[in-house]
Order: C-alpha cells, then sequence, then structure tokens
C-alpha cells in the first residue's frame, strides 16, 4: 500500500506543478514566473515526502533546461546561470514555506512575489 500512496502522491505533484505552469500562462502578467514557481512548489510539497522529492526533482529539471535554451538564445553564461541560481532559489523558497506550517495555502505563502496584476483567480 504505501508504494500505491507514493505513486500518488508523485502523480498529484506533477499535476500540482504543471496545472500552476498553464496558470502562469493564462495570467500573462510580466515578471510573475517566480509568483507561480513558488506556489508550484508549495502545493507540491504540501502532500508528502515524495511530492516534496518531486517537485524538486521537476524544479530542478526545468531550470536545467531553462539554462540550455537562455544559452541557445544567446544569453550570456553568467546571466544564464544567475537566473537559474535565482528560479532554483524560489522553487526552494515555496518548498521550505509550506515545511514552516505557518501558511494555510499557496497564494499566502508566496505573496511577496505575487505581482499586483495577477488575476483574483491565483
Amino acid at each position: 500500500m504505501e508504494e500505491d500512496d507514493g505513486y500518488l502522491q508523485l502523480i498529484k505533484a506533477v499535476y500540482d506543478m504543471s496545472r500552476n505552469y498553464f496558470d502562469m500562462r493564462e495570467d500573462n502578467v510580466s515578471g510573475n514566473d517566480d509568483y507561480f514557481h513558488c506556489k508550484a512548489n508549495f502545493e507540491a510539497a504540501q502532500r508528502g515526502t515524495w511530492d516534496e522529492k518531486t517537485a524538486k526533482y521537476l524544479g530542478d529539471t526545468k531550470e536545467g533546461f531553462d539554462y540550455l535554451k537562455n544559452r541557445f538564445r544567446g544569453i550570456s553564461p553568467q546571466n544564464a546561470y544567475t537566473d537559474y541560481l535565482s528560479d532554483k532559489y524560489v522553487n526552494y523558497l515555496g518548498r521550505h514555506q509550506n515545511r514552516t506550517g505557518l501558511y494555510s495555502n499557496s497564494r499566502d505563502a508566496c505573496a511577496f512575489f505575487r505581482k499586483d496584476k495577477t488575476d483574483e483567480r491565483y
């Protein structure tokens, strides 16, 4: 039964991460990606141990691809790496905010990243 619980946690974590990605795209507010990164990691991590590990793995993998994409676009290695580290830190903050137990939802936990023009649905 534990394996099934782990697999279910993993699936829900992937769902949280992808839903926030599509919400970010739909919201389309410039500079709001940190808010959605934080929310995705908070929500995925709140489901359990497997979810926090899944959120970390998916976030780190995505940031690695983004680094390569930025380099392909002609961004300098230093700037691409700075962006990579910044995004990894935001992802970490989302997971950390969950671990503190101070917040009951991702919106409050990640409010310091939220832009004024963000749709109220998010």
